[in-house]
């Protein structure tokens, strides 16, 4: 869903410029900073408690990038906040965690269900810096420094950079940058680093900026509160429940013909559920026969391999080897295969196929796509994506804190590699907004 990323599991994360990240540490009621990132979410959460559909409308005319306002219609953006006005209610800062001229994550309150939220507001990167999406992971059970939860104490900011450093090595992926992670956190505790920190938000995200700085893993994550739900995999829905990813159609947010009988899918994530193959598999019969296939991940961030395998089964026609997974927890490696046999016609392997990225395009959606462009089965087109390979576990530090660990790492049968770190680099580079009419383009130029 195009603006609303809300992550039940690791979130992707692309650095905005506008300088170093700066907490807040002072006392008293939480206020937005006179900042461009600070006006457009102070702007926002007074449109979002108004309620008026208006008001919400010039706040997407205002802040929300064109690239962003291109891909989804206004009144999809206008429904959406309805449904979440409805299940929210109102929401109140309480606190800034993270704060530069193009960047804030920021904790909010919301009235239903009583339950503190991080909303990580995202920006473009070129002038005029619209907003493209908001990241909201939650809920965090604790309250924060200034709050009516008591500051972290020493004792227990040790305790957690321990027990922290030691759940990295022993799961990590890799041992060796486990290790090296572990060595980092144990130094900087015993340095002091972290004596100053009293909020478990605050700490969480400077833990993770600290060993994102030794392993630059994007799926690694430090994260106050409670487990979070991995149904699904990654940024996906408001909630976790089957209720919630059935109102989302699975992931599948449109499907139709084209002029010219181009078959095109939006799809959002790749949702683990049976219900959501019958869906799949009813789209895949609606374009059966098509004379070309686009299918949009630009606002995709991840989700199921088995879903990537059902989907990517439709476009072969004998048995093809996609992709395979070592797992450092068992030291094993499965292998992902095309299905021998799925629901209706397949489309086949002549069939021309594009897919679209964009630098936010994340986790198995990056999957999905470097399978298809290694295996020579689908045209790239759009903005190289976001660089995260690494399947992730949620794993308990203590009472206060939780880790998303990165545990396996994909193996592509014919590169031997994976995106991690690099992303998937497009055949036809463009911008994300531009990537539909360049595929289009391309599709009535290829010759039968």
């Amino acid at each position: 869903m195009c603006g609303w990323l809300v992550a039940m599991a690791a979130a992707q994360e692309n650095p905005a410029p506008g300088g170093k990240v700066v907490e807040r540490t002072s006392a008293g009621p939480a206020v937005f900073p006179d900042s461009h990132a600070g006006q457009c979410a102070g702007a926002f959460v007074e449109a979002f408690n108004s309620g008026d559909k208006n008001q919400m409308r010039a706040f997407e005319e205002s802040h929300r990038a064109k690239s962003a306002l291109e891909q989804r219609p206004m009144e999809d953006r206008l429904r959406q906040y309805e449904e979440m006005k409805a299940d929210w209610g109102k929401i109140t800062l309480r606190d800034v965690v993270g704060t530069a001229e193009r960047e804030l994550t920021a904790l909010l309150h919301m009235s239903r269900p009583d339950a503190l939220f991080e909303f990580r507001f995202v920006f473009e990167e070129q002038k005029p810096f619209g907003l493209h999406h908001i990241e909201i992971q939650g809920p965090v059970t604790v309250d924060i420094g200034g709050g009516a939860g008591e500051p972290l104490s020493s004792e227990f900011r040790k305790s957690t950079v321990g027990e922290l450093a030691t759940v990295l090595e022993n799961n990590y992926v890799f041992p060796e940058t486990g290790a090296k992670m572990a060595a980092m956190l144990r130094e900087k505790a015993k340095s002091g680093a972290y004596e100053q920190v009293e909020s478990p938000s605050v700490l969480a995200r400077r833990l993770t900026d600290d060993l994102r700085g030794v392993c630059n893993d994007k799926h690694l994550t430090v994260r106050p509160g409670a487990l979070p739900d991995l149904q699904g995999g990654g940024p996906m829905r408001r909630r976790g429940t089957p209720d919630d990813a059935r109102r989302d159609n699975f992931g599948f947010r449109k499907v139709e013909l084209l002029p010219g009988n181009i078959g095109y899918i939006r799809l959002d994530e790749f949702h683990p559920s049976d219900e959501a193959k019958q869906v799949a598999a009813g789209a895949m019969a609606f374009l059966a026969n098509c004379d070309t296939l686009i299918i949009d991940l630009r606002q995709n961030g991840g989700g199921s391999p088995e879903m990537i395998r059902f989907l990517s089964s439709y476009l072969f026609d004998k048995p093809t080897h996609l992709n395979s997974f070592y797992d450092r927890s068992n030291n094993k490696t499965e292998e992902f295969w095309t299905m021998e046999s799925v629901p209706g016609k397949r489309l086949g392997e002549k069939l021309p196929v594009f897919v679209l990225t964009s630098k936010y395009t994340f986790s198995g959606a990056e999957e999905f796509a470097y399978n298809l462009r290694n295996l020579e089965r689908a045209t790239i087109v759009g903005e190289t994506t976001g660089g995260g390979a690494h399947p992730v576990t949620a794993m308990r530090i203590n009472d206060t804190f939780s880790v998303m660990v990165p545990h396996a790492r994909a193996v592509n049968p014919i590169t031997k590699t994976n995106w991690e770190g690099v992303g998937v680099k497009p055949h036809v580079e463009v911008s994300a907004s531009e990537a539909l009419d360049k595929a289009c383009e391309l599709a009535g130029t290829r010759k039968p």
